[in-house]
Formats: structure tokens, C-alpha cells, sequence
């Protein structure tokens, strides 16, 4: 095929299955040679919520998410998206309009060296010097954005190149079009030592990361739980690896969750009593892992992952399993069949029911409280009335990850629940829903976000209204940055300038063409929560929330030790 060096990078796209890109509408060239018919864009007012699109998109779908920008400070506030999706394995491919080759170094407007600054966010970052190139590096980027451990590329599109005509083959590979592009599977005697491991167990835990659901391991997490009488915790982005109403599932661990009202005491003190630790798609990191207390020095650990420089990084690995962790339990549970290896019958769903009633009864007071201002846990509680198999939780970083995780139930196996987990980074929720639902718009997406990280944010309502996205977003409006406060407060004695003025953010809302209604009532949250979720575009509830209220973070119920760090 000849034509222009856009065109060709166009044609390469749509061949690779791609339907939605968010961005400035850069690199120029490649957006006028779309195919609307076949790959709608979404024109952002920043180019950091078009990578977070992006991100959410490729969670949703399992395919990459393409994120576009043009040069210079376009390029710089991507990087924020992608550092989030590289530290949380997720396919993103970035397409930066590059400055043309023939004046690289002459101080051309907004001039960027894209490579060196780039390259720390990403797997990789390529260059199309002709137009001739353009098939293949698209292809390229695809099949490294997808291949080992999931990440995100940038591919730089210089303006020249972009207008000159060439020759190339605008063709997809369906094997890279998706993640996990490879299945990768650790040795036989590895295998076999995992499962004797398992067998002899008194006390195993398995802990389901993000890699559990990345690699759409579900069935077999389920089947490994109950062969092993295992309990199931998992990490923030474990979470949904397991239907947790199932007898062994033990929620969400972490500091994030293990706190006052927190179901996590029940998953890090299972972390902290196990002998036999099953470490599944995880990087181990410091909240889900308390300060990396947990598992115990006593513990055996098998760790299994695709990506190995994340075996044995901060635990001490028995049994180290390299592979994808679908096809890895797959052959886990055939040898343990042909084996006759099964952990004999034991009482582990029963202690776990009993911990699991002590937590409901002590969440019950606040969760059903009638106070003003509202307590987050009922204004949870009132969501989890509209939680069904459809829904689709995208919650912020801070507190509303931490009340969304601990007290909001998956209640099947599958990806129920999106957060920034990678780098914490607050002003992230608002545009993964628009993303999100853009990916799967049969699915109920309520976001859920604290009044702090939703002014990162904002000016998106107006692109969820002008692509008559429907989602619901519930605003914890506390008047202040709640975990700054508290941590300061706690840690120092005194906070400094973290409240705000009171803004109704659901007259922000209906301003920028969406819907909205502020809630202070609790008896009026199911009302509005209803209302919302029949919006025909972005509805914001403002609930008013107490100011006082804490996340159940470990240690937010009692002073901070002079030193400490979060």
C-alpha cells in the first residue's frame, strides 16, 4: 500500500483492532486518515486523564489503549498516565507527534528530546524515521506493550514523516492484539515442589495479585482454594480474582484496608499465622505487604510471576514459579489430580466465616448510622445496594480506595474494581470511568472519589457530557484533603493548609453540561444513587461526609510514631 506516513500508521491501527483513541488530536496527520466508522476519538482537555483513558480501557477490554498528544508539553503530561500504567502492567501505547526530523536541534517550538524524556515511563520508546517504517513499528510497539510483563510504549511520529509518502503493509497480528500475548510456564519439578509444599501445609494462604486477573485466572484460583482449603486474600488489584461471598475468600489485605472498620485485619492476620504462603501475579509492594512484615520470616513463600525480577525481591522465595499464572495453576492442579494430592478436610471456611462476622458487626454501627455529616461507610453501604454482576467500581487513590477495597464486596470473579495502584496517584478516577465505560458500555460504572482528587480532574466532566458518557461519580466531599490532615494531625500534632472552601461539585457538574444533586441526608442516598445510574451522561452525587472520618488504614485510630513514613 502507498501513502503517507499517517495513513499507513492509521491503517496499522484499525488492522490491529483498535475502536477508541484518547488525546489532543495529534499526531495530525494519523487522526485525518482515521476511519471514523471503524476508530472513534475521544479530544481530552489534558493529555495525563487521555494515558489514564488509555489505561482503563486496556483494563477493561484486555487489549492496548492508545493515548495520543503532540509534542513537547503534550508529550511531558502523558507521563504521569504512564508511569501508572508501567508500575501497574498495562498495555498503553502512546503516539507523540514529534517535531520533523529536518529541524531536530535548531530550538524549534516546544522542542523535546521525546527519547530521553519518555523513556524512564515506558517499556520502550520508538521512532518512525520513514514513512515506510510506520506498519512495523506500530506492530512492534504492540507486541512489546502485550508481550512479558504488560506496560505501556511510546511511539514518536514525526510531522514530516507523517506527510510523506511510502510504501508498507498495514496488517495486525491478533496474537498481540491482547494480554497476555504469550503464556509463559515454569519447569515440571517446579511444579511438583509447589505442590508438596501446598500438601503439607497447616496453615496456607494464596495471595491473588494483579497478575491473577490480568491473566484471567479465576477458575483456577477458585480451584486451587478449595483443593488446598486455602483462604483467598488479595491485593488491591488482586481484588476480583475471587468472588468474595465465597467461603474462602478473605478480602482485601494491606495497611490500607487493616484498620478501624477494615475487613483487612482478617487478611493480614491469615498473611501473618500461615506457614505456606502462594504468592500469585504480585509485586509484592509495601501497603498490601504491611511494611513488608508480612509473611513472616517463618513462612515457605512460592512466588509465582511472569515478570522475575519481581521473584524473591523482598521475601525470601522456597519455590520460585516464573509463568503466567493461568496456565502455571493449570498445570498445578493436573499434577496434583494425577498425584491424588489434596489438603484433607479442615475448618478454615468456618474460622473465616466467624472473622469475617466480627468485622460486619463491628462496621455495623457506622455503616448504618444516620449522623451528619455522613459517615463514608454508609454512604458505601447504600452503593453496595446498586453492586451487581454489571457494575464496575473505579475508585480513586487515598481514602476512597481504602473505604471502596475494604468494604465494597466483588460479588463474582472477573475485574470488578479499577484503582490506581501503581503510583497512589489521587486525580485519577474520574477520567479511568470515562474510559472504562467508553471500553464496555453495557457495564454500570460508579466512580467513587474524594473531593481532593476530583479537582485534579474536573474539566472532564465536560468530555464525559460532549461523548454522552453515563456514569455515576460519587464525590466523598469532606471539605479537605482527608489523609494530608489526618496524617499530619497524627504524625505532628497539628495540620497545616489542607481544607476547602465548600464547593458543590454537583453544581460544577451540571455547569460543565452533566448532572448532579448534593447529598447530606443518608436517607436520601439511595434516591440519588438511583437517579444517577439512569443519568444519560456524567452524574456527580456531592455526598457531605464526616471530616473527622478516617479510611481503615492501619494505625489511623491511635497517634503516629515520630519517624514513621507513608
Amino acid at each position: 500500500m502507498r501513502a503517507k506516513g499517517g495513513c499507513l500508521v492509521a491503517e496499522t491501527l484499525q488492522a490491529n483492532g483498535v475502536s477508541w483513541i484518547f488525546g489532543m488530536e495529534d499526531p495530525i496527520e494519523v487522526f485525518h486518515a482515521l476511519d471514523r466508522s471503524v476508530t472513534r476519538s475521544v479530544t481530552v482537555h489534558d493529555e495525563k486523564h487521555a494515558a489514564i483513558m488509555a489505561h482503563a480501557y486496556a483494563q477493561v477490554t484486555g487489549r492496548p489503549g492508545i493515548c495520543t498528544s503532540t509534542f513537547g508539553p503534550g508529550a511531558t503530561n502523558l507521563v504521569t498516565g504512564l508511569l501508572e500504567a508501567l508500575r501497574s502492567s498495562v498495555p498503553v501505547i502512546a503516539l507523540v507527534q514529534d517535531h520533523p526530523l529536518s529541524v531536530k536541534g535548531r530550538n524549534a517550538s516546544s522542542e523535546l528530546d521525546h527519547v530521553v524524556a519518555l523513556t524512564p515511563y515506558v517499556k520502550a520508546v520508538l521512532r518512525i524515521d520513514t514513512p515506510d517504517q510506520g506498519p512495523d513499528l506500530v506492530r512492534r510497539a504492540f507486541r512489546i506493550a502485550t508481550s512479558g510483563r504488560p506496560g505501556p510504549v511510546a511511539l514518536l511520529c514525526p510531522t514530516d514523516v507523517m506527510s510523506l509518502e511510502g510504501d508498507g503493509d498495514p496488517y495486525g497480528v491478533e496474537r498481540y492484539m491482547h494480554v497476555p500475548s504469550h503464556r509463559g510456564r515454569p519447569a515440571t519439578a517446579d511444579i511438583i515442589r509447589a505442590a508438596e509444599l501446598l500438601a503439607a501445609a497447616r496453615r496456607p494462604l494464596i495471595v491473588a495479585g494483579g497478575g491473577s486477573v490480568i491473566s484471567g485466572a479465576f477458575a483456577e484460583v477458585r480451584a486451587l482454594a478449595e483443593r488446598f482449603d486455602a483462604p483467598v486474600a488479595t491485593t488491591m488489584t488482586g481484588k476480583g480474582a475471587i468472588a468474595e461471598h465465597h467461603p474462602l475468600a478473605a478480602g482485601v489485605l494491606g495497611t490500607s484496608t487493616g484498620g478501624l472498620y477494615g475487613r483487612g485485619k482478617i487478611s493480614n492476620t491469615l498473611l501473618a499465622e500461615a506457614d505456606v504462603v502462594c504468592i500469585l501475579g504480585s509485586r509484592t509492594g509495601q501497603i498490601c505487604y504491611n511494611n513488608w512484615t508480612t509473611p513472616g520470616s517463618a513462612a515457605s513463600v512460592i512466588h509465582l510471576d511472569i515478570d522475575p525480577q519481581e521473584i524473591d525481591r523482598n521475601f525470601a522465595v522456597t519455590v520460585p514459579l516464573q509463568g503466567d499464572v493461568r496456565d502455571t495453576l493449570r498445570d498445578l492442579l493436573s499434577y496434583c489430580d494425577s498425584a491424588g494430592i489434596a489438603q484433607s478436610e479442615s475448618t478454615r471456611a468456618a474460622q473465616l466465616a466467624r472473622q469475617k462476622d466480627a468485622w460486619l458487626a463491628e462496621l455495623a454501627p457506622v455503616a448504618g448510622t444516620d449522623a451528619r455529616p455522613m459517615r463514608p461507610e454508609r454512604v458505601v453501604a447504600e452503593l453496595n445496594h446498586f453492586v451487581d454482576a454489571q457494575t464496575l467500581i473505579v475508585t480513586d487513590a487515598s481514602y476512597s480506595t481504602g473505604w471502596a477495597m475494604s468494604q465494597m464486596e466483588a460479588p463474582v470473579a472477573g475485574r470488578f474494581m479499577l484503582s490506581p495502584r501503581g503510583t497512589a496517584s489521587i486525580g485519577w478516577g474520574l477520567a479511568a470511568a470515562i474510559g472504562a465505560k467508553l471500553a464496555d458500555p453495557a457495564r454500570d460504572v460508579i466512580c467513587v472519589t474524594g473531593d481532593g482528587g476530583f479537582g485534579y480532574v474536573i474539566n472532564e466532566l465536560e468530555t464525559a457530557a460532549r461523548y454522552r458518557v453515563n456514569l455515576l461519580v460519587v464525590v466523598f466531599n469532606n471539605g479537605t484533603l482527608g489523609f494530608q490532615r489526618h496524617w499530619e494531625e497524627k504524625a505532628i500534632g497539628r495540620a497545616m493548609d489542607c481544607d476547602f472552601l465548600d464547593v458543590d461539585y454537583s453544581e460544577v457538574s451540571r455547569a460543565l453540561k452533566g448532572g448532579g444533586e448534593r447529598v447530606a441526608d443518608p436517607s436520601q442516598l439511595a434516591a440519588a444513587i438511583a437517579r444517577g445510574k439512569t443519568f444519560p451522561g456524567p452524574y456527580v452525587i456531592d455526598a457531605i461526609i464526616d471530616p473527622e472520618a478516617a479510611a481503615p488504614i492501619v494505625g489511623f485510630d491511635k497517634p503516629i510514631a515520630e519517624g514513621a513514613y507513608h
